[in-house]
């Protein structure tokens, strides 16, 4: 099984797979005898509940597969059973202290399990407060006899000597059990609770930037430890440093988990870590984790007391952390369930994450992560005056608009204490979640000072020869650029960040400001572009005969030849057709909407002058009326309305770019041409229309439209759009990055205007014959940076830069 974050290795836990018959059996007569009792488990999406029934038809029964949350429950016990029985016959190895008899003897297993279980066995080996997990021990009050013959067999596999020589020693820091919870629970459930487990050179990462190297006496919380790799890591520190004097390193390490199976994990994972110290009977040993939600029980600005942080009644001064470390779930605020929503809202507004309107979130901009409130919640609650935070976090945060900006902020609430961010290490290159296409940043922050700017931002990239996926180092494979990040509009502390050369000569107060240009996005159909998006067969007079595109779209459509008035057809630019210097329609978009009043054309207009385009129409009437964005902004519009559609969308020249990708790639369009082939012979002269996921800016005329297409394809645009949005995500090369492109009105007087439309038609006639354009790419970048001021060699290091980041 390929692990995620971990090194390929046999594991030692494979007779345990679901493949094998010890699952099987096990799960299967878990199952079995968890009817008539309760098994309520996480709220769980479509795909994980189907990934949970794929797994029980194919692994045990089909008849197993008709309860999803009864089938979780049986494997999440079989797991934990794993790890309590793996646990105690290591400890029973390495301590000798419990004889064989004990542990396993002859006859009925129920005894030694509810041994195990009610922590008898664990105190008989010097360790406090193992297992506690009552919520995995119900098998004991539903034990039958072909459990017993079950756990034979399972003990029978779990070979001591095998586990004792694992390269996943928790000894050495590895996590004993990452590889079997990634082979029992599907991809879909795991990732479905924000749950991705760190590689350890990535905590170790952490670590490092926070500054623990375990010589001090300072004590480390994982609010969110998972199975506690960042622990284990700590610990392994704390042993390779000089001990202190009857000192353990479990008496400085806390990890709390809302999941009770994580802290079961974790637990076993210290303990196993100590585990020599344990047998040589350095006094009881606990290990300090608790099943704690750090969001929902979290109270701004004050020690939250629902658990004990330390072993005593110390102040809650004392109880606080000098270190916070932590991968925290990365679950968006729009997939929690609507009770955790309304749970946690209170603490979004108190800390400053809601920083939008409700129609702004609506429409984009709300697309924050359970990670930054885990982050902000575990600064306030646990992390000490001078203490330090390292997490993993998305790299959106930073350069998201809307969603990013009250993350941003770094304070505590609005009288709350201020945190520093030390340093940002952006991987997004290098994706250490090799499963997971994720936009891995780490960041490092102290409590108590405000952020000065500009603060270091490091950019990991791999070599191109690197195997992509494989974000394991050996030496320094990855290159790391040192960069400089502030915030684009420096009287918004809270704006995107601009990411820039340390040594970059010109400032950016130079370089940044609005635009006196206005972008839209293109026309959109609301998930029905099997119903708008046509071809056109044949024509004749005033009808033209069209097939939609019915594979197109969010849900399927019946596909449908019919005649239709050409009045309202309009070639289709997709986000595919378009490249630098070249966009060229493939399809035909059927637009029945009015780009004056916004709305759809009115059903007596339709039925009075294009008949038949209303009667295509009404054979999809109830599928239209179905669409979210339609019942939601337009129930008394007509039905067939669409939305993004102004007069600007039927302008007869703009420039047009793709967003969503990695590097701006713009085309100047006009109106289709005489000679036009296929769709487009029908549609002389018409308007070009794109669709929403491309980007246009209206012009007046021709020059204009080069004139900017020039512009957005410059090295010293592509460097801006770059340095402030996150290449390739969702954000990257909307309208709304105008309002810091600088973008100057098209001046027929201004001879480095007409130079860059001149270009621009260059450029487009060579693309147009698949001929190289770079030289000509070269002269519009020279002229680009003399319209932005930038001296030859700050040209030369953003064109460079901006090279290197959008290939």
């Amino acid at each position: 099984m390929a692990r995620e974050g971990f090194p390929a290795e046999p594991d030692v836990f494979s007779a345990f797979a679901p493949c094998g018959d010890l699952f099987r059996t096990g799960v299967g007569l878990l199952y079995e005898r968890l009817a008539g009792h309760a098994h309520a488990g996480p709220r769980l999406s479509r795909p994980a509940n189907a990934a949970l029934a794929r797994l029980a038809s194919r692994r045990c029964s089909p008849a197993v597969a008709e309860e999803p949350a009864r089938f979780l429950l049986a494997v999440e016990t079989y797991y934990a059973l794993i790890v309590k029985l793996a646990t105690f016959l290591l400890l029973v190895r390495d301590g000798r202290k419990c004889p064989p008899a004990v542990f396993g003897g002859r006859g009925s297993w129920r005894d030694t399990l509810r041994c195990m279980e009610s922590g008898q066995l664990g105190a008989s080996l010097g360790v406090r407060g193992f297992p506690e997990a009552p919520q995995f021990a119900w098998y004991l009050d539903a034990w039958e006899h072909r459990l017993d013959r079950w756990a034979d067999d399972a003990v029978g596999a779990l070979a001591t000597d095998r586990l004792a020589g694992s390269a996943a020693d928790p000894a050495a820091g590895a996590d004993l059990f990452g590889g079997l919870y990634q082979a029992l629970l599907p991809k879909q459930v795991r990732h479905g609770l924000g749950e991705h487990y760190t590689p350890a050179w990535l905590a170790d990462h952490v670590l490092d930037r926070v500054g623990f190297d375990g010589r001090s006496a300072g004590r480390i919380l994982d609010p969110t430890c998972g199975s506690g790799i960042f622990l284990l890591r700590a610990i392994r520190r704390l042993r390779d440093c000089a001990r202190r004097a009857g000192g353990s390193p479990l008496d400085l390490i806390t990890g709390f988990d809302v999941n009770p199976l994580a802290v079961l994990t974790t637990k076993a994972n210290c303990l196993l870590a100590v585990r020599d110290r344990i047998a040589a009977g350095d006094g009881p040993a606990a290990a300090p984790v608790f099943c704690r939600d750090v969001v929902q029980g979290a109270q701004p600005n004050r020690l939250s007391g629902s658990l004990p942080l330390c072993r005593s009644e110390p102040s809650a001064d004392s109880c606080r952390f000098d270190y916070v470390v932590g991968n925290p779930p990365w679950l968006c605020w729009d997939l929690l369930a609507s009770d955790d929503r309304r749970k946690t809202k209170r603490l979004w507004e108190e800390y400053g994450l809601f920083s939008l309107s409700g129609s702004a979130a609506r429409h984009g901009g709300g697309k924050k992560d359970l990670a930054m409130l885990v982050l902000y919640a575990s600064a306030d609650q646990f992390l000490r005056e001078g203490g330090r935070l390292g997490m993993v976090v998305t790299q959106t945060l930073f350069q998201t608009r809307g969603a990013g900006d009250g993350f941003r902020r770094f304070r505590l609430g609005a009288d709350g204490a201020p945190l520093a961010v030390l340093r940002v290490d952006d991987m997004v290159d290098i994706r250490p979640f090799a499963t997971a296409a994720n936009w891995t940043a780490t960041i490092a922050l102290e409590k108590g000072r405000a952020t000065r700017y500009p603060v270091p931002y490091v950019r990991w990239t791999r070599p191109e020869a690197a195997e992509r996926g494989d974000a394991r180092p050996a030496g320094n494979r990855f290159h790391k650029q040192r960069l400089a990040a502030e915030p684009i509009d420096p009287a918004r502390r809270q704006s995107p960040w601009f990411v820039r050369p340390v040594d970059l000569g010109v400032p950016v107060g130079r370089l940044v400001g609005p635009s006196d240009y206005t972008a839209h996005l293109g026309a959109n159909t609301g998930g029905a572009n099997g119903v708008y998006w046509v071809e056109v067969a044949a024509g004749e007079g005033d009808a033209v005969l069209v097939e939609n595109l019915s594979g197109l779209g969010k849900q399927a459509y019946p596909t449908i030849r019919s005649n239709v008035e050409p009045d309202l057809l309009h070639p289709l630019i997709r986000w595919a057709d378009v490249s630098r210097y070249r966009a060229a329609p493939s399809a035909c978009l059927l637009l029945a909407q009015d780009p004056t009043t916004r709305r759809g054309i009115d059903e007596e207009t339709m039925q009075e002058k294009y008949p038949r385009t209303y009667a295509y129409l009404r054979r999809f009437e109830r599928q239209l009326q179905r669409r979210a964005a339609y019942r939601r902004y337009q129930r008394a519009a007509p039905f067939y309305s669409m939305y993004n559609v102004g007069r600007y969308t039927v302008a007869d020249h703009k420039v047009v770019w793709r967003r969503m990708d990695r590097r701006i790639r713009a085309a100047a369009v006009g109106p289709a041409g005489l000679a036009g082939q296929g769709s487009l012979a029908w549609l002389p002269g018409r308007a070009v229309v794109c669709q929403e996921t491309c980007v246009l800016i209206a012009t007046r005329s021709k020059e204009e439209a080069h004139y900017l297409a020039a512009l957005m394809n410059s090295a010293v645009v592509d460097f801006l759009v770059g340095s402030h949005n996150v290449r390739g995500g969702k954000g990257f090369g909307s309208p709304g990055m105008l309002e810091y492109l600088n973008l100057r009105t098209y001046d027929r007087g201004d001879a480095v205007h007409r130079q860059l439309a001149a270009l621009s038609r260059l450029a487009h006639r060579a693309a147009s014959l698949n001929r190289d354009f770079e030289q000509i790419q070269a002269r519009i970048d020279s002229a680009a940076a003399r319209l932005y001021g930038l001296c030859p060699a700050d040209a030369r290091a953003i064109a460079s830069l901006a090279g290197r980041a959008g290939r």
